[in-house]
């Protein structure tokens, strides 16, 4: 009988660690620990807050072909604003007189000088990104997000 119960105890805490250890890799994959599952959770969540979440400037698509960056822009106030910088990762894009976007309209812009991107092996770029802005009245207005731009290489 004691036999029985020194065995009975052992496959238990086997059971309990099997369990606990399961729930240890749910998390980190959910979390983003394992590149594979937890990109595609964090490029979710990118979209998602730089489509509806942030202001004045959101964000409707973007993507990475090569060594350019494209982006949707679009101007969330009823007034113009013009973008005087836009900063994604290290790269600075400074355009000659600023990108004029009409309140509620949207602009495509690409900008080059970016590492290539790795479509073949399934990479995903990760970029912080600040925009610097003017209205009619304040120059230098600053919009910086709280979350990267994610997303999968593209095919050139």
């Amino acid at each position: 009988m004691a036999l029985y119960k020194k065995g009975q105890g052992a496959s238990e805490y086997l059971i309990l660690l099997a369990v606990v250890l399961i729930i240890g890799i749910i998390a980190i994959a959910l979390l983003g620990g394992f590149s594979d599952i937890g990109s595609g959770a964090r490029e979710t969540e990118s979209r998602q807050y730089w489509k509806g979440v942030v202001r004045p400037f959101t964000i409707q698509d973007w993507a990475q072909r090569g060594t350019t960056f494209s982006l949707t822009i679009k101007n969330m106030e009823p007034e113009r604003l013009i973008i005087t910088n836009i900063t994604i990762g290290n790269v600075s894009y400074a355009p000659s007189g600023g990108i004029s976007i009409a309140g509620g309209s949207t602009k495509l812009i690409s900008i080059s000088g970016f590492q290539a991107c790795n479509e073949t092996s399934y990479d995903y770029f990760e970029y912080p990104i600040t925009i610097i802005y003017s209205s009619s009245e304040i120059s230098g207005r600053i919009q910086k997000g709280e979350k990267p731009l994610v997303g999968p290489c593209q095919v050139s």
